[in-house]
């Protein structure tokens, strides 16, 4: 099962540090998407062949969390004051967010189980 030092090292893989006190970030992140994937193929836990997607959609999470609080969302091309202008680039953390919460999406599907 993953976990929050393995959820570290996928976000270190994709260029982001986390603080050495993000400790309940990281476990709250995990717990959230664990849940996701539990609720979406509707069994007790998480198969092991669903770790890595776990993982994304928990570096999602984390991610998310950070861009919310004003961490690494920061993503601004330009700003006009004249008439009012601002511009965001595009390929921000948020598209990257995006794409780590869909990760995964097509090999949760192979598990889902009906809900009578």
């Amino acid at each position: 099962m993953a976990d929050s030092e393995m959820l570290r090292e996928r976000l270190s893989d994709m260029g982001f540090e986390v603080e050495e006190n993000e400790e309940e970030a990281l476990n709250r992140a995990l717990e959230r998407a664990e849940q996701t994937i539990i609720n979406y193929c509707n069994c007790e836990s998480v198969p092991e062949e669903l770790n890595f997607a776990l993982l994304d959609m928990a570096a999602g999470e984390y991610l998310a969390t950070v861009s919310c609080q004003g961490g690494e969302g920061d993503n601004f091309k330009s700003l006009s004051e004249g008439d009012v202008s601002i511009t965001f680039g595009e390929g921000g953390i948020e598209s990257k967010v995006d794409e780590l919460f869909n990760r995964g999406r097509e090999e949760m599907t192979s598990f889902r189980r009906l809900k009578w």
